[in-house]
């Protein structure tokens, strides 16, 4: 009977230890190599080398969303001129991946603490306004996604984090979270900033933080009030604008119909932005409010 005992004992120890084992290897493996099935579901695609559908807009439309795109120093993204003139996607001469899948709608899973269920639906519902139509939609199963946000406990190198394109989804850091003496309010809309960015660029938006690269305004240490762009709030740096909440900007539509016509199923985005490019969507601490014409 002990035999037995000790026999069934053993069995159960060595069934932990297996558990334990494959499970650390499942992490580190997921760490070097990704989750092509978990985090990630829908592959990173660009157009066809690196140009937008040229039957959806007129080069004389889409001169009038260029114009828009090109901004001023610290806003917009100078890369996007060539789209009215060679149909050509590029930033600094790099393709611009989007995660949007066949069906035209970016579906994320939620397992972050730092970003909580109501700031990614609250996203999801302003690029959704934004857009006109159901372009985001948060879903209830990681297998249902095309990408999941989740978080990494680490204190490393690699800033708040955000969209990933190695197949880890959209992986933020909370543990590199550094600035101090923000209000509940502000800390809030911070973060919710960084959420739309980074969706933004899941999207298929680059950043339009001014020049080339749309990052002039972040090599500057100059906060923006464009969420696409460096935005921040309640430091010396940033607009004051910024604290009435996080407010769309006509670059964003402009951005973003653009966009549209880059994924494997072009679509007219913003079509309110040729008629009334100064209608705004506003975020502030969970509420949102939109000026957008209704069509």
């Amino acid at each position: 009977m002990f035999k037995v005992l000790r026999r069934i004992l053993y069995l159960v120890v060595l069934a932990v230890v297996v558990f334990f084992v494959v499970k650390g290897m499942t992490k580190v493996n997921i760490s070097l190599f990704g989750n092509h099935n978990y985090y990630q579901r829908s592959k990173g695609t660009s157009t066809n080398d690196g140009l937008v559908n040229q039957k959806t807009y007129s080069q004389a439309r889409l001169k009038q969303l260029t114009t828009i795109t090109h901004g001023t120093k610290y806003s917009g993204n100078t890369s996007l001129d060539k789209v009215a003139t060679r149909y050509s996607y590029k930033v600094a001469g790099h393709t611009i991946n989007n995660f949007m899948g066949r069906d035209g709608v970016l579906q994320l899973y939620n397992e972050s603490s730092f970003m909580s269920d109501k700031m990614v639906k609250d996203a999801a519902e302003y690029w959704n306004t934004l857009a006109g139509t159901r372009i985001v939609e948060v879903v209830k199963t990681a297998k249902a996604s095309d990408e999941v946000i989740h978080d990494d406990q680490e204190k490393n190198k690699y800033g708040i984090g955000g969209q990933t394109y190695n197949n880890m989804g959209m992986l933020f850091y909370p543990h590199n979270w550094a600035v101090t003496g923000l209000t509940a309010r502000g800390k809030n809309n911070w973060k919710e900033a960084i959420l739309l960015r980074e969706i933004g660029h899941a999207l298929g938006i680059p950043n339009l933080g001014g020049g080339a690269a749309g990052v002039n305004d972040r090599n500057a240490n100059k906060k923006s009030t464009d969420f696409m762009g460096n935005w921040g709030v309640e430091l010396v740096n940033a607009p004051l604008e910024n604290k009435r909440g996080i407010t769309s900007t006509p670059v964003d539509a402009a951005a973003l119909t653009i966009a549209g016509i880059a994924w494997p199923r072009p679509q007219k985005l913003a079509n309110w932005a040729f008629t009334t490019p100064k209608a705004t969507v506003n975020y502030d601490n969970g509420k949102i409010v939109s000026t957008i014409p209704k069509s």
